[in-house]
């Protein structure tokens, strides 16, 4: 028998975070925008002699992903957190494929949304608003999975 407490409300429904699990969580975010910002920069870089109009795509969906990076870090600030990259360099521009890969978009919608849904159950509506308009510039760019995935079908090397 399902009980109202153990009936489940929805699969979107946001899980209820303490204010520092949020603020580690929004960093997690903020960590995985820095990530795509340096695969974009080596795709763009790896591109810019083959294919230059992939190239600027490319820079152009990069330039989008800083400000994105950028709007998570007011965000992180306004809601009274610091920000905190724990992103290794190194390992971002050696694993730029990762973020190329086609489920690495999708993945970040899903977290975002799941952000935007925890910060209305905190009591930040404001805040919450400024995630769901991330996720729309998200959507409005094209992944950086499906430039690199026309690049390779149309057989430019």
């Amino acid at each position: 028998m399902v009980t109202p407490t153990t009936q489940r409300r929805s699969k979107y429904a946001p899980s209820v975070v303490t204010k520092n699990d949020l603020l580690e969580l929004l960093n997690d975010d903020f960590t995985r925008e820095c990530r795509a910002i340096y695969a974009h920069a080596v795709f763009a870089e790896r591109l810019k002699d083959t294919d230059a109009a992939t190239s600027a795509a490319v820079t152009r969906a990069g330039q989008e992903t800083v400000l994105a990076s950028l709007a998570l870090c007011q965000l992180i600030y306004d809601y009274g957190g610091v920000v905190a990259n724990d992103l290794d360099e190194l390992n971002a521009v050696l694993n730029a494929d990762r973020v190329a890969q086609a489920g690495w978009t999708t993945e970040t919608l899903r977290r975002l949304h799941e952000r935007a849904g925890q910060l209305r159950a905190a009591g930040e509506p404001g805040l919450a608003k400024r995630v769901r308009r991330i996720i729309a510039a998200k959507r409005a760019v094209k992944p950086l999975a499906e430039l690199v995935v026309d690049r390779q079908r149309s057989g430019a090397k």
